[in-house]
């Protein structure tokens, strides 16, 4: 039996809830009736609702949004409430406000006992504990960085997770995780509505629809979770956040390519930590590889792994640095050398379509390489003969999602 709390003094809101809580075959009881509105919680109502221990609450704005303050005192009080929220036709920016508040649901007037029973049900869902002897799902994160800026980084994470799409048609997330403004949604042609904030915010009531409601799907089906959309002063999250943010991108996707940028500084240690696959992004110039030995062995054998997988890229023979010249200065061989053709990437780039989706350049033929290496052949499912027609595919612009294999 699921203890529901019901916070409204409008008739119509009522009628749908409570004729919908009585139903047996939902499973409810009414723990505690509020006849009051949102705007109208004190101190003392509020205490009665913790009292009552609900695991859903039922909370009435009224006929405008003000009442948003007290969705977030309930948050505040009882992170792992459920809020179902009614109230009037929102704006795209009101919903959002009432969501970031922390409501789990929102029901627009007029109220429809359909509405709330299906918003009842998902809110159900996520209140259930799963069996401990089943293990959760675990995808693997590859991160993508660099310890200077302006290599190359967002190029190959986003080519990357696109790679690994058409490789093993499994379910892929690609991460911006700059603290604000990051270009990997431009990349990737998408344009998002909400970032990697909006899921710390939400990790009290996170389940795979609300994630996913959060992310953005690429032609290619790959989807994208992007960086603060204004420069909101917030850093790249860490400890917990970082943690918890990463356990959920592993619960929901098989494979997470992080763009880690060139910019975590302390925060890089424990992504890096928490990643399967490690890439460090360098160029054949002597500034970007001074103090890289030193990230080598900072970030590598530290922590009880092996060095990252080292990505020399925008190579081009008889200018700079050789590969020779590199491998030299890191004390490490290259995983990969990406020859400089800077007109095609570009034009990828102000395109928002990654290269690799063309299939034809060198760039993109060695992507796919890399690709194939951190999927392993055993999740490759698209043999090199039909590989060719799957990019011609994907570069007319196939359905968003296409085939997925668990």
């Amino acid at each position: 039996m699921l203890d529901c709390v019901l916070i409204s003094s409008d008739e119509s809101f009522r009628h749908v809830i409570l004729g919908m809580l009585r139903q047996p075959a939902n499973q409810a009881r009414l723990a505690l009736d509020l006849q009051v509105l949102a705007d109208g919680l004190n101190r003392e109502s509020v205490a009665r609702v913790l009292e009552a221990r609900p695991k859903v609450v039922f909370l009435d704005l009224g006929q405008n949004p003000s009442g948003v303050g007290g969705i977030r005192i309930l948050t505040q009080e009882a992170p792992d409430l459920a809020l179902v929220v009614g109230g009037p036709s929102l704006s795209a920016e009101g919903l959002l406000a009432v969501m970031r508040a922390g409501a789990s649901e929102y029901l627009p007037r007029p109220f429809s006992q359909e509405e709330a029973l299906e918003a009842f049900q998902r809110v159900r869902r996520r209140t259930q504990v799963a069996a401990p002897d089943q293990p959760a799902a675990r995808g693997r994160v590859a991160t993508v960085f660099s310890a200077k800026g302006g290599t190359g980084v967002t190029t190959v994470a986003t080519n990357l997770a696109v790679a690994l799409r058409l490789l093993t048609e499994k379910e892929i997330l690609l991460v911006d995780l700059a603290p604000a403004l990051g270009t990997a949604s431009v990349a990737m042609g998408v344009q998002p509505r909400y970032s990697y904030l909006d899921v710390i915010q939400n990790f009290h009531r996170l389940d795979r629809d609300l994630f996913r409601s959060f992310l953005e799907v690429d032609e290619s089906g790959v989807h994208v979770l992007a960086s603060p959309l204004s420069p909101a002063g917030m850093d790249v999250p860490a400890g917990e956040e970082l943690e918890g943010l990463l356990g959920a991108c592993r619960q929901h996707f098989d494979y997470v390519v992080v763009d880690g940028g060139s910019s975590l500084a302390g925060h890089l240690g424990p992504l890096l930590k928490g990643s399967d696959d490690r890439l460090l992004v360098v160029t054949p110039e002597l500034p970007t590889l001074r103090n890289l030995r030193k990230a080598l062995d900072l970030h590598g054998r530290a922590n009880g792994k092996e060095p990252p997988r080292v990505v020399l890229n925008q190579y081009q023979e008889g200018l700079g640095l050789t590969s020779r010249d590199v491998e030299d200065g890191l004390g490490e061989r290259l995983s990969l050398v990406l020859e400089k053709d800077d007109l095609k990437v570009l034009q990828s780039i102000n395109v928002g379509r990654p290269e690799v989706r063309g299939g034809r350049s060198r760039f993109a033929r060695k992507l796919m390489d890399l690709a194939r290496t951190v999927a392993g052949p055993e999740d490759v499912v698209v043999p090199k003969k039909g590989l060719l027609e799957r990019l011609l595919k994907s570069s007319k612009g196939e359905p968003r999602g296409g085939k997925v294999t668990k």
